[in-house]
Order: C-alpha cells, then structure tokens, then sequence
C-alpha cells in the first residue's frame, strides 16, 4: 500500500492535494484490480470527474518515506 501526503492550497481553502509514494508501478496496476478500490474509485468518481490534471513524479527523499520510496 502507498504511503499518503495531504496538502492543502492557501489560495483556495477548499482545494485538497493529496500524494501517493508507491514502491512501484506494478504495486499501484495491482492495487487498481482490488473490488474495494475499484468500489472506492466507483463511489468517488463524480468528486474526481473534474479533476483537470494528474502529476505523477518521482520522490528523491523525505522524512518518514520508508526504504524504496525515495
């Protein structure tokens, strides 16, 4: 399972930005094939429809990220 990071925007008090750290791709293409994630993401769907951009980066280091994730 990923680790999380919740941020919030000071411009827009009610923008939420939140971060997965996966190991790998692999691990995040086999979390998507869970009946509860994919209940999950079916259920958020319409909060998620206007989402107008997907960033996807690469950790290079950070307190608390476990071995693997930066």
């Amino acid at each position: 399972m990923p680790q999380r990071c919740r941020g919030s925007r000071p411009k827009d008090a009610d923008a939420l930005w939140i971060s997965e750290v996966w190991d790998d791709r692999a691990s995040h293409a086999a979390s998507l094939q869970l009946p509860a994630v994919r209940d999950a993401i079916a259920r958020a769907r319409p909060m998620i429809a206007g989402f107008a951009e997907r960033y996807e980066t690469e950790p290079v280091g950070g307190v608390g990220l476990t071995e693997g994730h930066g």
